[in-house]
């Protein structure tokens, strides 16, 4: 029973791996496409960004506020800079301030809801004297 269970799975396995795989095209011109048609793709690349700054520099790994603030900075100055060389069409036709307002969302998403919201509660919280 278990060898037919074994085989029933790679089989699937099998089929599920040919129908999704896909054929790779390669531009020679431009190698690494990032995709900022879409939120998904905008909190992506603040979410990398801030990686490699906290990375450089460990202090902003130490402290949860501190890599909010930088998220939060770095999301706003993406959304800023893909308005204004319009590189995508998800920010064409607003006004900079709700730029600015995208681009935070978009940064305290990158750094996660739930992170943002510990931090803040951590503030809140009564010190114990130890």
């Amino acid at each position: 029973m278990k060898k037919i269970l074994l085989l029933i799975v790679c089989l699937i396995t099998l089929v599920t791996g040919n129908i999704y795989a896909q054929e790779v095209v390669t531009d020679p011109v431009t190698s690494f496409v990032i995709d900022l048609g879409s939120f998904t793709g905008l909190v992506a690349v603040v979410s990398a960004i801030v990686t490699q700054i906290a990375k450089l520099i460990p202090a902003i790994s130490a402290n949860k506020l501190a890599k909010i603030g930088v998220s939060v900075s770095v999301g706003i100055i993406v959304c800023v800079l893909a308005w204004l060389l319009q590189l995508t069409p998800l920010l064409d036709g607003y006004v900079w301030w709700q730029v600015l307002i995208y681009g935070a969302a978009a940064g305290l998403s990158g750094c996660g809801f739930y992170d943002v919201i510990k931090a803040i509660g951590a503030l809140f919280k009564p010190q114990e004297d130890v």
